[in-house]
């Protein structure tokens, strides 16, 4: 480059432009520079929104199993239990499909961290106007110290906050996937309750016509048929609550899997009874502090932080940039040399971001902690309420199999003549009401189960 330069500067023709413009197609020549490709963002907007494929799903969850729930065969025609629904979950949901590139992002910043800076090449030419002596010029060469020496604490910092981003994804795909477990054990017991709740509607019109014919024939008041005609609107009302509740649960669902809104997907979500009564708040804790992601996710940040607060102690200390040199004047004489730039550390000594650095890492600290607090009195508050709602479904259980054999008495005794309609129906009505509210408590107890698996941060049942 040396003796390039020297031809160079002794042509009469030289040209500084022409200089730096070869300079930059050397780099362009030694280095691979990227090279843009435009993505429209509208490019592939139809397939984003086309329905599910059931097939499409079936295959991806064999090539991409998650890590957080087990690994099950899907069928395409179905029907899909919870877990099921909580798998495809994972994979088709279009936020989670969206933190999943952040992670990609993370990973490109470890990356980035990883790299040395690049030598800084300086180049210099003088033409004189003065007859009787030669072009100048000048070549340097340098290289940042500094981000040498912090290059490791540069690094760990990414690479303990990529770890933390990817932890961070993880929990919300056990988030998602424990929302999706939930809606598809929501919507069989609303239907159930739908079901019952029409029988009970047709019940109090029964009962409601009834009362009017009694009324008519002077044995019942105004009094019974108001009575009745309110009961009649309650579960008219119940019914279509419930009709709702369903078309809400399927809409969120369909939503959470990334489906369009008027898709039928197979859902078939079963529960099953659990005893809750084994079960212990400290011991799930316990669990949950050790692998609760979003937990492990904020000591992961907490390291980070570490990395960065030690990254801004060092960035205290004056950290130089050294330059080579080499140049020939006008006369011409040659030279060569180095030099070393330094900042003194007189009043900023970057305390600005020590403190900056120390504070967050305090704010992190105290984050984790509150987060301890809260995981620990939500695992408790969930486990006392599950216990209450086994508590309360085993007294109504008994309370149904005691109804179940005077219901039945009953309609026999009208079958004979021996009972009026209307005393049956009116029995007929409180057994279906307390079915309706055995459902509600099952329903509570699916939710419940699914609700404190996803407190802990694992599979309590598999």
């Amino acid at each position: 480059m040396h003796i390039f330069l020297h031809q160079f500067a002794d042509n009469a023709a030289f040209n500084l432009r022409r200089l730096l413009c070869a300079a930059l197609l050397a780099c362009s020549v030694m280095t691979g520079c990227a090279r843009y490709v435009d993505k429209p963002i509208d490019a592939h907007a139809s397939s984003l929104l086309a329905p599910l494929d059931p097939q499409q799903i079936s295959a991806d969850t064999k090539a991409h199993p998650s890590t957080l729930l087990p690994v099950l065969d899907i069928d395409p025609t179905g029907p899909w239990n919870d877990m099921q629904i909580g798998l495809i979950a994972v994979l088709t949901n279009p936020g989670l499909k969206a933190a999943r590139a952040q992670g990609g992002i993370a990973e490109a910043q470890v990356f980035a961290a990883g790299l040395l800076p690049d030598l800084q090449i300086g180049i210099s030419a003088d033409h004189p106007d003065s007859v009787g002596v030669v072009n100048a010029y000048g070549i340097s060469a340098g290289f940042d110290i500094a981000a040498l020496l912090l290059h490791s604490a540069t690094r760990a910092k990414a690479k303990a906050a990529a770890a933390e981003v990817q932890k961070n994804i993880a929990w919300q795909e056990w988030t998602v996937a424990n929302q999706a477990r939930l809606l598809a054990r929501r919507l069989p017991f609303l239907q159930q309750q739908q079901a019952l709740a029409t029988d009970a509607e047709n019940t109090a019109q029964n009962l409601l016509g009834l009362t009017t014919q009694n009324v008519d024939a002077g044995n019942a008041k105004l009094d019974d048929l108001a009575l009745r005609r309110v009961a009649l609107l309650d579960t008219t009302e119940r019914a279509h609550t419930l009709a709702r509740d369903i078309e809400t649960t399927r809409l969120s669902l369909n939503q959470t899997l990334g489906a369009t809104p008027e898709q039928r997907l197979p859902f078939a979500a079963k529960s099953i009874a659990r005893d809750f009564s084994t079960l212990d708040a400290n011991s799930l804790f316990e669990t949950a502090r050790s692998e609760r992601l979003d937990l492990r996710a904020l000591r992961d940040g907490y390291q980070s932080q570490q990395a960065e607060t030690r990254h801004a102690i060092l960035a205290q200390y004056p950290m130089p940039v050294l330059t080579l040199n080499r140049a020939r004047d006008t006369t011409p004489i040659y030279s060569k040399g180095a030099s070393v730039a330094l900042t003194l550390p007189l009043w900023n000594r970057n305390r600005g971001a020590i403190a900056v650095a120390e504070a967050t890492r305090e704010q992190l600290r105290i984050e984790y902690e509150s987060r301890l607090h809260e995981t620990r009195a939500e695992i408790a508050t969930q486990l006392t309420e599950l216990q209450r709602i086994a508590t309360q479904s085993e007294l109504l259980r008994q309370q149904l199999q005691q109804m179940q054999p005077e219901i039945q008495a009953l309609n026999n005794a009208v079958q004979r003549g021996d009972v009026a309609l209307v005393t049956y129906e009116t029995a007929r009505a409180a057994h279906l009401d307390k079915q309706i509210a055995a459902l509600a408590l099952a329903q509570a107890a699916a939710e419940g189960e699914v609700t404190l698996e996803l407190t802990v941060g694992v599979l309590l049942w598999q």
